[in-house]
């Protein structure tokens, strides 16, 4: 614990009052300085005003330099001219105080709430600092009576947001969030005004972790949470992606965008979160996964019902995640579905662009056929790539359908 210590006089740093006589004056007497009254007694234990500056004399009569003194429970510094000092931020004997314009030293909050001295010593605090909240700050949570400030370590001033609701502050290589009052705050903040609006959105922490402290913004890492409220009312939690600026990845107004994280591939949505299954991006299909944990783009074949359509169909992704067209394995696909005939219809004419391919119910490709029926009586007749080459003067023809795309946001 830091202490103020209280010296009776010390050693005299030289300097000179222009003297007309004792009467209302300081003399040197010795090594010392004492101040004369009017009627040219010695003072003792008071205050003395010189211009516009003040002087302390002790109850010894004499001049206190380059000490505290402690005057109804206030203290008060002499520098080393014996002036004592004024209002305004001072280093002092290797600790920095703040006094108020008379001089006194301030404990608690002071300086119009810039500063914060040591309830016991009165020594200004820096660095992070739980503290009871001032009455006069209006706080947006109800009955909050303490909480965490950060004040610079450098000017000792608390830190906080000057035009915007919220501030981010990088301290000690972490980002950290202030609203106007310099609380420190946690949970979604809306830093400043971007478009798409996530895109000015951070994430602070409200509990350390392994890879965050309380109150840090969460950077250069996946974090499963709900998007704000205010954005996307939802409780459904969602998987971001922060940068190391702290921003989410987000894809412009209205669309979505691919990103490449750690050897595979994501898509992003405008409120800045992952979403999954089959989706169109610029007239190709992908497929994102089958839920919310397990999100990148797949490829190759996927034997599975992934598009809600409920008809059974597999699926074939190319290596740049693109929905296949054409044969594969001897199956035809479009746009990465598997076209294929109905369990009643047996075979079916599948057209892709003005081509007609024969199919059956799994969806292989009826190869050198001659004059096969389906379930309806019409015959047909295919090459042997499976094209249609001729077919019953009433057949007709399917056009291929392409995936069933996600709702899901």
């Amino acid at each position: 614990m830091k202490k103020i210590i209280l010296l009776v006089f010390s050693v005299v740093f030289i300097f000179t009052f222009n003297l007309v006589c004792f009467a209302g004056e300081f003399q040197q007497v010795g090594e010392y300085y004492r101040y004369f009254e009017d009627d040219g007694s010695v003072a003792h234990d008071k205050f003395v005003d010189k211009g516009n500056d003040k002087y302390y004399v002790n109850s010894d009569g004499y001049v206190v330099f380059n000490s505290w003194i402690e005057k109804n429970n206030k203290f008060y510094y002499a520098g080393n001219d014996g002036k004592l000092y004024g209002e305004g931020v001072f280093d002092i004997e290797g600790y920095k105080y703040y006094l108020n314009v008379e001089g006194e030293m301030q404990k608690g909050w002071c300086g119009d709430y810039e500063y914060y001295g040591d309830p016991e010593d009165g020594y200004l605090v820096n660095g992070f600092q739980e503290l009871d909240i001032p009455r006069s700050f209006t706080t947006e949570v109800t009955n909050e009576r303490t909480a965490w400030f950060y004040f610079d370590t450098n000017t000792y001033k608390r830190v906080y947001s000057k035009n915007n609701p919220y501030t981010s502050v990088i301290i000690g290589g972490r980002r950290y969030c202030f609203d106007q009052n310099g609380i420190l705050r946690t949970g979604w903040r809306q830093i400043k005004e971007t478009t798409p609006v996530m895109k000015g959105y951070m994430y602070f922490v409200d509990e350390t972790t392994e890879l965050f402290k309380y109150g840090e913004a969460v950077t250069e890492s996946w974090y499963a949470i709900e998007p704000p409220s205010e954005v996307l009312p939802t409780s459904e939690v969602r998987y971001f992606y922060f940068n190391g600026q702290g921003q989410p990845r987000t894809a412009a107004l209205g669309s979505v965008t691919k990103v490449r994280l750690d050897n595979k591939t994501y898509l992003f949505n405008e409120y800045g979160f992952t979403v999954y299954g089959i989706h169109k991006i610029n007239d190709e299909y992908y497929y994102f996964g089958p839920s919310v944990k397990d999100c990148s783009m797949k490829t190759g074949l996927i034997n599975a019902d992934i598009d809600g359509s409920n008809d059974g169909s597999n699926f074939y992704f190319e290596d740049e995640g693109r929905g296949y067209t054409g044969i594969k394995s001897n199956k035809l696909y479009y746009k990465g579905k598997l076209q294929k005939a109905s369990a009643e219809q047996k075979i079916a004419a599948i057209k892709i662009k003005n081509v007609a391919y024969l199919v059956n119910a799994a969806g292989v490709v009826q190869k050198n056929r001659k004059k096969v029926k389906d379930a309806d009586g019409n015959e047909w007749t295919s090459n042997g790539n499976g094209i249609i080459s001729g077919s019953s003067d009433n057949a007709s023809f399917t056009d291929a359908v392409p995936p069933y795309v996600s709702n899901e946001h």
